[in-house]
């Protein structure tokens, strides 16, 4: 059945994407993250020890459950590689991956996934009237598949199918769960300020606004449903079908065109050309404390100098809640919704086999559930990911800093959309503007998950993980990340001083002009 194999899919791939990576806090709490810095707090647009901060590609895989465990015989770095051994792959080199290496946690209890990606396209950062002002203008497209308050038989049916020998032949009542998946495109404004600079206290403020662009979404919504898998009398009881005595059900999904006819134009960014689209927002503040500012600044006439190549701060706080808004699916061309209330519903191979793509999928799902072209609605709303940040980093020593950010998802298990991951991190690092290199321990998949990560940036690149475990595949992980990028900017200069020396010493030309004499 193609229905049951694109859950299981969605299982497996929770072996092969990070609930952290959507924060990465081995890579964007320093000092020299740039415009990754603004997804946890829009401040960090001013005072940047960036003049010019440009971001020219960067992505990331995130996943993270209590239901799915990666018990591959091979690592999930293997997978990223390309490596995995030729004894695991088919005759035409594809790898092979049978259910089975989806481990199951059976407690009987309620069940979530958090998978997706992020890919941050294209973006640019400046610094204004000598740092009191940042401006950044950002892109990004983000995937992400919630699945959250699922019982246990139906996380049991999404991995295994009508296949499973533990849950054929009984009857499962009061079966309930929510799915969302959602493909969305974003570009946003940030704007920050210093608002308060009294030397030793220091306060910037920020807000980013969001054009949210709808691209996909498919989602399921079920409550009060019970189901069996009996044998099919249509194939003499060889093959199983699934039959739902009862099912209560909100299901829709957009269709293909949706992101296939995507467009940069002002009726797809400001129009109603998307399958969806809304505005988004998020709002923060940053409070440093410098009890030795004077080391970084000197007077001169009009006022005092500092020196903006240098971070000030014994400790900085900082203050954030993102991802407030939500997405209308509206357009009639590509959205479709249903509410089912029905009996007695059949989930048979044969209307699954041979589908044409997702459409036909959707068509054998609609033909399942029994609706009508009368029945279909044409709207529905998402919400974004919000979430409370905070985070305190303090400097230990020059160029050694240790960071603790906390991320609370501020959308509740049922929310009908995104979510975002509940993370607890605590990361050492040594910084440097050319190079930076942290280690961030953290609580993840919902302070469910201990891990520890490796993350570096050299020059343009910075790449890490959050959750080495995962990647190398110790103790049948629950939760994976993996991120890099390229990106690069113009670092802001220290002032010069009004009696300075010139030529500087052992300048070149000071050396010649001592010959002469």
């Amino acid at each position: 059945m193609h229905n049951s194999r694109l859950l299981f899919f969605l299982f497996w791939l929770s072996g092969l994407a990070t609930s952290q990576a959507q924060h990465l806090p081995g890579a964007a709490m320093g000092n020299y993250a740039g415009t990754q810095a603004l997804y946890h707090n829009p401040a960090f647009v001013a005072d940047s020890r960036y003049s010019v901060f440009v971001n020219l590609a960067a992505t990331q895989l995130y996943e993270a459950s209590n239901y799915a465990k990666y018990d591959a015989p091979y690592s999930l770095l293997s997978i990223v590689t390309n490596t995995v051994p030729a004894e695991y792959r088919s005759e035409r080199g594809g790898i092979l991956f049978p259910r089975t290496y989806v481990g199951e946690k059976l407690t009987g209890g309620i069940k979530h996934l958090n998978l997706g990606g992020d890919t941050r396209l294209p973006s640019l950062m400046v610094s204004l009237l000598d740092g009191k002002v940042g401006v950044a203008v950002t892109s990004r497209a983000r995937y992400m598949l919630n699945i959250a308050q699922v019982t246990e038989p139906i996380a049991q049916l999404a991995r295994g199918g009508a296949r499973e020998p533990a849950i054929q032949n009984q009857l499962f009542e009061n079966q309930a769960g929510n799915l969302h998946l959602n493909g969305l495109g974003e570009v946003a404004f940030t704007l920050g300020g210093v608002v308060v600079d009294r030397e030793t206290e220091f306060f910037k403020a920020g807000l980013t606004v969001k054009r949210v662009l709808g691209l996909y979404n498919a989602h399921a919504v079920l409550e009060n449903t019970s189901y069996e898998i009996r044998p099919d009398p249509a194939w003499n009881n060889m093959r199983q079908l699934v039959r739902s005595p009862q099912i209560t059900a909100d299901y829709g999904y957009t269709a293909d065109g949706a992101f296939e006819n995507f467009q940069l134009s002002p009726a797809w960014l400001l129009g109603n050309a998307p399958a969806g689209s809304g505005w988004g927002f998020d709002l923060g503040m940053v409070y440093e404390y410098r009890p030795e500012i004077r080391k970084y600044s000197h007077n001169e006439r009009g006022g005092r100098k500092y020196d903006h190549s240098k971070n000030k701060y014994l400790y900085r706080i900082a203050l954030s809640v993102t991802g407030i808004g939500r997405v209308h699916f509206k357009n009639p061309n590509y959205v479709t919704n249903y509410s089912v209330n029905a009996t007695n519903r059949n989930f048979t191979y044969d209307i699954f086999q041979r589908l044409n793509g997702s459409s036909g999928f959707y068509n054998a799902i609609d033909q399942s559930m029994g609706v009508s072209a009368a029945d279909r609605q044409t709207s529905f709303r998402s919400v974004l990911p919000m979430a409370f940040q905070a985070s305190v980093d303090y400097q230990l020593q020059p160029n050694i800093y240790l960071s603790t950010l906390w991320v609370q998802s501020l959308r509740s298990a049922g929310a009908f959309g995104m979510r975002a991951e509940s993370v607890l991190a605590v990361t050492p690092r040594y910084e440097h503007k050319w190079y930076e290199l942290s280690v961030p321990l953290s609580l993840m998949n919902r302070y469910r998950s201990p891990s520890i990560g490796l993350a570096g940036r050299a020059g343009p690149l910075w790449l890490g993980t959050d959750h080495l475990f995962g990647l190398l595949n110790i103790g049948k992980p629950q939760a994976f990340n993996l991120y890099v990028g390229i990106s690069a900017g113009l670092y802001r200069r220290p002032p010069q001083s009004a009696t300075r020396c010139w030529p500087r010493e052992n300048s070149w030309l000071r050396r010649l002009f001592q010959r002469k004499n």
